[in-house]
């Protein structure tokens, strides 16, 4: 036997079972949710962010409960809603926590519109729009949407003026005269935010599930 091999100590080869048995409960939650996704949307269901899995690749890192419920209470807030398809268009973008969080607090708000990197996502049906922060006007049914939405929750994934210059130019095209629009980003960003669209820092400062070493702030218009 070779002594030089590495070999893993009980105790962590016990938590690398457990981690892997957890990620497997999580992908089997994930599939039978994608199964399930078109009567779940359909008979309005609540979806939890606890199907999805955090991609640290993908800069993703979900909101904790009371900050997901605050943004989605102020979209909510700042629009209104009819008893036909007239209600207000609502963009999450890059911010799939609060748009969940949105959707379950009023499901039958239909012109409610994810726009995300991440295509999981597409469980929310027509409700999701791929989007790529780097081609921000390169999206489906881009000329359909555009000018039409009265509210933005913007959470740009990077925390670098090119990341939130892109993604102000998506809220451009697509927002209606007044739209408002709430950006949660580093504190680092102030200035920028200030900057390209007027952007004030508010009171609420955004947590997230697993903490995070950046300080993060709410700027709204």
């Amino acid at each position: 036997m070779d002594s030089d091999t590495p070999s893993l100590s009980a105790d962590t080869l016990a938590a690398l079972q457990s981690f892997l048995q957890e990620k497997q409960e999580l992908d089997d939650q994930f599939a039978k949710l994608q199964e399930n996704a078109e009567d779940m949307f359909n008979e309005r269901k609540k979806i939890t962010m606890d199907y999805f899995q955090e991609d640290w690749q993908l800069s993703q890192f979900w909101y904790d409960d009371t900050t997901a419920d605050f943004l989605a209470a102020r979209a909510l807030e700042n629009t209104t809603s009819s008893s036909s398809d007239d209600d207000d268009y609502v963009a999450f973008i890059s911010s799939p926590t609060a748009y969940v969080a949105f959707r379950n607090m009023a499901p039958e708000r239909s012109n409610a519109f994810i726009f995300e990197f991440d295509q999981r996502f597409d469980v929310f049906k027509d409700q999701y729009v791929l989007y790529n922060f780097n081609k921000p006007l390169d999206f489906a049914r881009a000329s359909e949407l555009k000018g039409k939405f009265k509210f933005f929750v913007a959470d740009p994934p990077f925390l670098n003026k090119e990341c939130l210059s892109q993604t102000i130019e998506t809220v451009r095209f697509l927002a209606a005269d007044d739209a408002k629009i709430m950006i949660n980003t580093g504190a680092v960003m102030e200035d920028v935010a200030r900057e390209l669209v007027g952007a004030r820092i508010t009171g609420f400062n955004p947590a997230h599930r697993g903490g995070l070493s950046n300080e993060f702030r709410c700027y709204s218009t």
